[in-house]
């Protein structure tokens, strides 16, 4: 069974698209260390605004 999470990849603002980068690429990282995938990044059309990481695993019964 597959078990989905959504995670905000960039909290807070920063008035810095490197800086939101630097932040989504921790938070990734973080959730792969705890055995997360990512499946997809969606990010608003505008370029500013919450950027979300779907992430899954797969958990056995």
């Amino acid at each position: 069974m597959k078990e989905y999470k959504l995670v905000y990849l960039n909290k807070g603002i920063k008035f810095s698209r490197d800086k939101d980068l630097q932040q989504a690429e921790e938070i990734i990282n973080q959730y792969a260390s705890e055995g997360w995938e990512l499946q997809e990044i969606t990010a608003p059309a505008d370029g500013m605004g919450a950027m979300i990481g779907v992430f899954f695993r797969v958990r056995k019964l």
